[in-house]
């Protein structure tokens, strides 16, 4: 099992107290439990983060998110940071959001995208509110964390001549 742990440097603080929008094919809702459950092309936006996924389970406690659980084959994530051109793009077979928290846990066939560069595991924790991520391979394939990270380019900077 390989384990990696790499600092993100510009990723997106977390919308948590912004509306969420969802739009799907149908849901289920007990208000007694805070459990929603939508399924069918389900999407969910929130500030600058964005979810698609083939079902969508939401669990509120005092009228608050806590958790959004997206499961799909696979489900989607999408996050730009504030002032930032650079996204963050993510895709797993489930997709675990503690919106409180910031933090994001995802699992099978697991690809995050930051920019250019790339990382591919099973399983991927990623912390919106510290920047880190952390990641581990699985026992099936290879068993390994697989990075592409692209150098830096320097900032341009004025021309000095003679």
């Amino acid at each position: 099992l390989s384990l990696m742990v790499v600092t993100m440097a510009h990723a997106a603080s977390p919308d948590e107290d912004g509306p969420i929008r969802i739009d799907a094919r149908s849901v289920e809702a007990n208000d007694k439990t805070g459990a929603m459950v939508y399924s069918g092309n389900v999407v969910i936006e929130q500030g600058r983060l964005s979810i698609q996924a083939d079902r969508v389970e939401i669990m509120t406690r005092q009228g608050r998110t806590e958790l959004v659980r997206a499961t799909g084959k696979p489900a989607k994530l999408r996050q730009r940071a504030a002032g930032e051109d650079e996204e963050v793009r993510a895709e797993a077979n489930r997709v675990d959001y503690r919106v409180s928290l910031g933090k994001i846990d995802m699992s099978g066939g697991v690809s995050l995208r930051r920019g250019e560069d790339l990382f591919t595991a099973d399983v991927l924790h990623y912390d919106l509110k510290a920047k880190s991520l952390n990641a581990a391979g699985d026992d099936k394939g290879d068993g390994r964390v697989h990075a592409v990270i692209q150098p830096k380019q320097p900032a341009a900077g004025p021309a000095s001549g003679p």
